[in-house]
């Protein structure tokens, strides 16, 4: 029977009498001083790691879902795009992305000293409204000259003419002692010629009754602008 081999006794390192105990200290040192800590284990990482991690698990979310349901994406995208339309035009009276056609009144309009009659008459020219204008005219003075309405339109309306408004400035505002406003407006704009466009500045008066109403409405002229 064979017996089994002893085993070796370990091998003992005898000690290094000859290392200074310096050399001891700082092997101590070093095995103490901890690990560094590194960027991404910061309170401060840790802080946005877990404000940001929520958004971005739910943006992931959602576009998973918009590429596994492109029908109801579209839809629900032209549903947010027509609700944006229809909540500006609620609030603001125009559609976003589209010119106001009433900005080149608005100033005036925004004038308290102004009648509303003057810029819903001046409106309806700009648009070509003459049922508006006539509407406005029911109160005039039969003693004054009438205004022919309809030539208006056909020479200065965006609609016949061509033309586009761009400013309307309140020029003079005279209050008489009977209580009639005498109220002057110059309107510019722009017309189409046989060479591009030429800019003109129409003059209108406006006389009004202590409530506002219109009692005469007068062209004075129109003048070639030299200005943009």
């Amino acid at each position: 029977m064979i017996s089994p081999s002893p085993t070796p006794p370990p091998v003992q390192t005898p000690p290094d009498y000859n290392r200074s105990p310096a050399s001891y200290q700082a092997q101590q040192q070093v095995a103490q001083t901890p690990a560094k800590q590194r960027t991404g284990q910061t309170h401060a990482a840790r802080l946005i790691k877990a404000i940001l991690r929520p958004i971005l698990k739910i943006i992931y979310y959602i576009i998973r879902w918009i590429r596994s349901h492109k029908l109801a994406s579209l839809v629900a995208v032209i549903l947010l795009v027509v609700s944006i339309f229809l909540t500006s035009y609620v609030v603001t009276g125009s559609m976003p992305l589209f010119t106001n056609s009433n900005s080149a009144l608005q100033s005036m309009e925004n004038n308290p000293q102004v009648s509303p009659a003057i810029g819903a008459w001046l409106n309806a020219l700009q648009t070509g409204d003459i049922q508006t204008m006539l509407n406005e005219q029911k109160n005039l003075s039969t003693a004054a000259p009438q205004p022919d309405s309809a030539l208006y339109i056909l020479e200065f309306s965006q609609s016949k003419a061509g033309t586009t408004w761009t400013n309307a400035t309140v020029t003079s505002i005279h209050a008489s002692p009977d209580g009639l406003v005498d109220t002057f407006v110059e309107v510019d704009m722009t017309q189409p010629t046989s060479n591009g466009t030429a800019n003109l500045v129409t003059l209108w008066h406006f006389t009004t009754l202590p409530d506002g109403t219109l009692l005469e409405i007068d062209y004075v002229s129109s003048r070639a602008s030299s200005n943009g």
